[in-house]
C-alpha cells in the first residue's frame, strides 16, 4: 500500500507539471512516441522517482536523430527501465526469450519495445532485427557483457554488441548507471530504495580497418566499449565519492 501511495503521489505531481507532450528525435524526425510507450515512459519515471532520486548526466551526448547504439553496464533486471527513463530517445532492447513466456510480463515488455533473444548461442534473428532497427534510425540499448554482473564489477564484452556496432554503422554511446543493483539486487524479488545515477558518454570512435580475424577486431572493439564504460564509472564515483 505504501508503494501505491508513493506512486500515485508522484503520478499526480508529474501530471500537474506536464505542459506539453513528450517529444523526442527518432527515425530521423522530430517525433512524439507512440501513446503506449509514452505512458510507459511516464510510469517508469514515476517509478524511478519513487524508489530513489534519478540524476542524469551527459544527455547532450545522445544524437538527436538517426540510429544510435547505447552500450551499458548490466547489474539488474531494472537496467532497461532506468536507462530508458534517463535517455532522451525512445529505445528498443533485447530481453531473454523466456521472459516473454511469463503471463502478462511478455506483453508488457513488448509494448515497451523489448524483443526476444535466445541465450546460450548466437541468435541471428535477434542480431538482424537489432541491425535493422538501428539502420532504420532507431535507438537500441545493449549490454555488451551479456549477463548481469554478480558483484557490480565490469566484465568483458561479448562479440554480439561488437558485431552489431560494426555492421550497423551508427554512433555507439557508452552508458554507466548505478543504483539498480541496490534497488533490485541479483536473485532478489524485494525492491529497496536507492539513489540512481546515469551518465551518457561521448559517441565512440570504434576501431576500423582490416584485421587477420574478425575475432581480433571484435575483441578490440569490445575493449573500447568496456574501457569507455569504466571511464564513466570512475568519473561518476570521483564526483560522488562513493558508489553508494
Amino acid at each position: 500500500m505504501k508503494w501505491l501511495i508513493l506512486l500515485l503521489r508522484e503520478y499526480l505531481k508529474t501530471r500537474a507539471s506536464q505542459k506539453s507532450k513528450i517529444m523526442w528525435y527518432t527515425n530521423n524526425q522530430f517525433w512524439t512516441p507512440h501513446p503506449i510507450y509514452r505512458w510507459g515512459h511516464r510510469l517508469t519515471n514515476i517509478f524511478c522517482k519513487t524508489v530513489g532520486r534519478l540524476e542524469v548526466q551527459g544527455v547532450h551526448h545522445i544524437p538527436r536523430e538517426g540510429g544510435v547504439l547505447f552500450v551499458s553496464n548490466h547489474v539488474s533486471f531494472l537496467d532497461p527501465v532506468i536507462v530508458g527513463s534517463a535517455a532522451s530517445r525512445e529505445i528498443h532492447f533485447m530481453a531473454r526469450s523466456n521472459a516473454f513466456d511469463i503471463p502478462g510480463l511478455g506483453k508488457l515488455i513488448s509494448l515497451y519495445n523489448a524483443y526476444p533473444v535466445n541465450r546460450g548461442a548466437p541468435d541471428l534473428g535477434a542480431l538482424r532485427k537489432t541491425i535493422s532497427l538501428l539502420q532504420d534510425g532507431n535507438a537500441v540499448l545493449m549490454f555488451p557483457e551479456g549477463t548481469r554482473s554478480v558483484d557490480g564489477t565490469l566484465g568483458k564484452a561479448h562479440d554480439g554488441a561488437c558485431f552489431i556496432a560494426d555492421r550497423a554503422g551508427v554512433p555507439t554511446v557508452p552508458v554507466f548507471h548505478s543504483g539498480a543493483e541496490r534497488i533490485l539486487p541479483r536473485n532478489s524479488k524485494r525492491l529497496r530504495r536507492s539513489k540512481l545515477n546515469v551518465v551518457f558518454g561521448e559517441p565512440l570512435e570504434l576501431i576500423t580497418g582490416d584485421f587477420e580475424t574478425r575475432r581480433e577486431k571484435y575483441q578490440l572493439m569490445g575493449n573500447q566499449m568496456m574501457d569507455a564504460i569504466a571511464d564513466l564509472r570512475d568519473e561518476m564515483f570521483s564526483e560522488s565519492g562513493s558508489p553508494e
